[in-house]
């Protein structure tokens, strides 16, 4: 009888440890790709839009886009002597000034993107063009491009298929002396 008491406890240990092994813990938070909501409004798209560029979200950012056949067309001063950098400037080139960005940016920083006087124009159910001015406030770790904050008059033409907006193509305009988006994309499309 004392053996099998002397048992009793032996055998309980290595269960009490064991349970200990499988304690709940706090949920992992979710991944950025959940705040990709299905863009079947151009509101919703715009949101997804801000919303990653605010968060340097890379793979949000390039899904706001349309394809082979998208194109953006850069603020002319700001484009200067590198016009031949935005020629032929599509989805991957967002792409790739977008990480570089990303690249330089903490993964704890969160960016700011206002959008006011906004415009839409329709062209039919499923084209149309948005206009509006644009104040991106942004934080970033390479110490050669000095801007915080840009501004300008972004229009994107927006179309729907397969029931979700696209942008398909984006024209830049700077409205103050200082930066514009143009010059983000010129600067982390080549650093």
């Amino acid at each position: 009888m004392a053996s099998a008491q002397l048992k009793l406890p032996a055998l309980l240990l290595p269960l009490a440890l064991l349970a200990g092994c499988f304690q709940l813990r706090e949920p992992e938070p979710a991944v950025a790709a959940s705040e990709w909501i299905q863009p079947t409004q151009i509101d919703i798209l715009l949101s997804n839009f801000v919303t990653a560029v605010q968060r340097v979200n890379v793979a949000n950012y390039e899904r706001s886009f349309s394809g082979p056949g998208y194109r953006f067309v850069p603020d002319p001063g700001s484009a200067g002597s590198s016009p031949g950098l935005f020629a032929n400037w599509s989805v991957p080139e967002e792409t790739t000034y977008f990480s570089s960005l990303r690249r330089r940016t903490a993964a704890t920083t969160t960016n700011t993107l206002t959008l006011s006087n906004r415009s839409d124009q329709l062209f039919t159910t499923d084209s149309a063009e948005v206009s509006a001015l644009y104040v991106l406030r942004i934080t970033q770790q390479d110490t050669a491009f000095h801007a915080g904050v840009l501004q300008g008059n972004l229009r994107l033409v927006v179309r729907r298929r397969n029931n979700e907006w696209r942008i398909v193509a984006w024209r830049d305009q700077r409205t103050t002396p200082g930066l514009c988006w143009t010059d983000l994309k010129k600067y982390f499309s080549s650093h």
